[in-house]
């Protein structure tokens, strides 16, 4: 249960991310009923966006021609209270108590308040809302007013409207973490039904069109009339209730807001079809009721908690943590295969709404092993999308595969700024690696044969385009002028990263070719005639994964970030004023770029990703070097750092680096929360924990676990899914772990190397801590 008191006005925007609800479409942020003065979009819908033109003074081939950028909608949470003229207002009068709290059980977000108004009337106000769980189902709010010592006349106001962009934000005009403001979208037509009342919008460039429909019911315990009317102007929709309440009195709203999307025509049968699909959603769910509603929204979290429950024995505030992570990671994942996880979700306006490689990097291996038809639909998007990727790679000038681009939403290159976009090549081995984590973890054909391999292999070409067997390097594939993860870091040869992904994606891409060619002889051919990929390409990737060059410096024993990173002036950490982080808010691009300084982990990050590739004392090196390089300005660094810090067995570090990625937004450590959450760092949290510490390692289909355990601890345990199987992991005290097998035919797993046996006749087998320290270093 995450909780607030006593809320000042200015701390509202961030508490409207944290309390944000969703359901993987619709994104509602956690403002207050009353407060009509929130800077942010209070509602996004997952993969709803407008086209911006972007404009160049300076422009070459290959560059975005206009951004994606998701728009707010209407708002349907607002409800104004006025009582004998004076409007309910926190600013104004006496706030006696006030409290909201979100129920990770339930989804629900609760609210209680009383509150003394400027002429001596006290009144309680109880609210709930939640966000029905079924794609497309609405926001439901149950608004709930008590007198207690006034007979007066209450005033109840229910609107729906457009969100208002304020004026520009001079502390934010230049954060490059935050889109641009757009205009509203454009009013096409009303909605009337018994009952209903709502309205159809479109963007002007995108020609996505939007319904909104809202319907009301109210009740007054202790008798007397209630006037009711509606009215629509200028774009709104407001519904008011009038009653007088005595002392004791109860006054019950229920509000109940549908959304609806489409990518369709500028048509009138198109506006008739999506207004029919917001009506219907909103009779569904008023024909179920409040109750039904909320045990429904109960059962499917039930169903979440079985299977990625996670306890800390010890660090109760850190479990929280990690749990709250989890829910707001589900409720930002797309689950209809035409969307995916943006970088805030659907909790604000940061980044634009865009979807990042940290979907496939950072939150698809939590869906992977929680909720695995979830991360299967966030693939199916990347293959939805891969024309286009192709026509991106086209617009760099390779002549056949697929460069997924670096920011996107529908499917196009989005970022303005290529070295720290465009050429971040290594988002393909990303994708990849994605659709073989998912592949190991649940053995499905179906997909790899209907999207997975086609992604594997469109996307591997690039590699051979772009690299070349480099005489000076002794012949080894080289692949120069990309950038890797780490943005302080760009337009780079052999970034260890990039290549250490291309020669793992490369291996997987010449794995999947044979494996479909031997055992789906009909299903490849298919694939391959649709793609015209011959034999000797096939042959080709294995030949460069084979021959691919690793950075390793044999002076310092450190392997480099990339050629010219160990050459580079180190930054003056101590000569940097405190105000001046994150560094890409106070210098020029270049100014970074020519330093020995990175924003986040990226050879930290490789070696977490693939660690049978890298020598153990060799990291164990390189994870120091980096350490003492590395600023965090990416809150998706800290999460790296413990994961690696935990493996090497570092166990204070991994625990501190663990604490920041999973209180980023809790504690607002970034100070941007109030842009919305960061998806990433919150599964960065469930990464540290579950690969770091308990040391979860499956690629090849094998589930690994090296488990330890952290200072201060005295155990944790997790769920998780894999090929079929639930099972728990518990680890105690001396890191003794036990295996549980909760659901399904029964496994064999790896503990520090032995084999451990679950089946439905002993599903749980305990296996005490017996490895030696270095030997333990030797899993990396």
């Amino acid at each position: 249960m995450v909780i607030a008191r006593g809320e000042s006005p200015a701390a509202l925007k961030c508490t409207e991310s944290l309390f944000t609800l969703g359901n993987g479409f619709i994104g509602v942020r956690g403002g207050v009923e009353e407060d009509a003065r929130s800077t942010a979009p209070v509602v996004h819908l997952n993969g709803v966006y407008e086209v911006t033109p972007i404009t160049y003074h300076e422009k070459a081939p290959g560059f975005a021609e206009a951004s994606d950028t998701r728009i707010p909608v209407p708002d349907g949470t607002l409800i104004g209270l006025t009582i004998e003229g004076e409007p309910l207002d926190l600013s104004t009068g006496t706030v006696l108590a006030h409290h909201r709290w979100l129920d990770l059980r339930t989804g629900v977000l609760h609210r209680s308040l009383r509150w003394r108004s400027p002429a001596g009337r006290t009144v309680r106000l109880a609210t709930e809302r939640l966000v029905v769980e079924d794609h497309p189902g609405p926001v439901v709010i149950q608004y709930q007013v008590t007198a207690e010592d006034f007979t007066a006349e209450v005033v109840v106001d229910s609107c729906l409207a457009p969100h208002q962009p304020p004026a520009a934000d001079a502390a934010g005009v230049h954060d490059p973490r935050v889109g641009p403001q757009l205009a509203a979208l454009a009013f096409r037509r009303w909605i009337v039904e018994d009952g209903i009342d709502g309205m159809v919008l479109r963007t002007g460039r995108s020609r996505q069109g939007v319904a909104v429909v809202m319907s009301h019911a109210v009740t007054l315990t202790g008798g007397g009339p209630v006037l009711v009317n509606s009215l629509r102007d200028q774009g709104i929709v407001s519904h008011t209730v009038r009653a007088t309440l005595a002392p004791g009195a109860v006054l019950t709203l229920v509000k109940s807001v549908a959304y609806a999307a489409d990518k369709g025509e500028d048509s009138t049968p198109a506006d008739d079809a999506l207004a029919a699909a917001a009506v219907a959603a909103l009779r569904r769910a008023t024909a179920i009721g409040l109750p039904g509603l909320r045990q429904a929204r109960t059962q499917a979290l039930q169903d979440f908690w079985l299977s990625s429950d996670i306890a800390i024995d010890g660090a109760p505030e850190l479990e929280r943590a990690v749990r709250f992570n989890l829910f707001q990671l589900l409720q930002g994942a797309g689950r209809d295969g035409l969307t995916s996880v943006g970088a805030k979700g659907q909790s604000g306006e940061g980044y634009e709404g865009h979807y990042f490689w940290d979907a496939e990097i950072f939150a698809l291996p939590v869906l992977v092993y929680t909720r695995p038809a979830v991360a299967r639909a966030i693939l199916e998007y990347r293959h939805r999308t891969l024309d286009g990727a192709r026509a991106h790679a086209r617009a760099m000038g390779h002549r056949k595969g697929a460069l997924y681009p670096w920011r996107t939403i529908g499917g196009a290159e989005c970022s303005a700024y290529f070295p720290a976009g465009s050429a971040q090549y290594h988002i393909n081995a990303d994708i990849a690696h994605a659709v073989r984590q998912y592949m190991d973890a649940s053995g499905d054909d179906d997909f790899l044969v209907r999207h997975g391999a086609e992604i594997v292999f469109e996307t591997a070409r690039l590699w051979l385009d772009m690299g070349h067997y480099n005489p000076r390097r002794g012949g080894r594939f080289c692949i120069h002028e990309v950038t890797g993860p780490d943005e302080y870091t760009a337009m780079v040869d052999n970034n260890l990263y990039t290549n250490a992904m291309a020669q793992a994606h490369l291996e997987y891409a010449a794995e999947v070719a044979a494996r479909l060619g031997r055992e789906k002889p009909e299903a490849f051919a298919r694939i391959a005639a649709a793609i015209s990929l011959g034999a000797e390409e096939a042959e080709g990737w294995g030949q460069a994964a084979a021959a691919m060059y690793l950075p390793y410096d044999e002076a310092s024993g450190l392997y480099p970030q990339d050629d010219s990173f160990l050459d580079k002036k180190p930054w003056d950490f101590a000569g940097t004023p405190a105000n001046h982080h994150p560094l890409l808010m106070h210098y020029h691009p270049l100014v970074l770029y020519r330093h020995q300084v990175c924003k986040q982990a990226d050879a930290v990050l490789a070696f977490c990703l693939l660690p049978h590739r890298f020598e153990p004392e060799a990291v164990r090196r390189s994870f120091a070097f980096y350490e003492a390089v590395t600023v965090h300005d990416s809150t998706l660094s800290a999460g790296v750092f413990a994961l690696l810090a935990a493996r090497l067995g570092q166990m204070d570090k991994a625990l501190a680096y663990f604490k920041d990625t999973a209180l980023v937004d809790l504690d607002d450590l970034h100070h941007n929360t109030g842009h919305g959450l960061h998806m990433a760092a919150m599964a960065g949290s469930w990464m540290a924990l579950v690969q770091g510490f308990a040391g979860l390692h499956a690629l090849g289909g094998t589930l690994r676990f090296t488990p330890t355990l952290p200072p201060g601890w005295s155990g944790y345990r997790f769920r998780l899914d894999f090929r079929g199987n639930r099972i728990e992991v518990a680890v105690g005290c001396d890191a003794a772990t036990s295996y549980r097998l909760l659901a399904g035919p029964g496994l064999a797993l790896s503990h520090h190397g032995q084999v451990v046996h679950l089946t439905p006749t002993t599903p749980e087998q305990v296996a005490p801590e017996q490895v030696m320290e270095g030997a333990r270093h030797a899993t990396l």
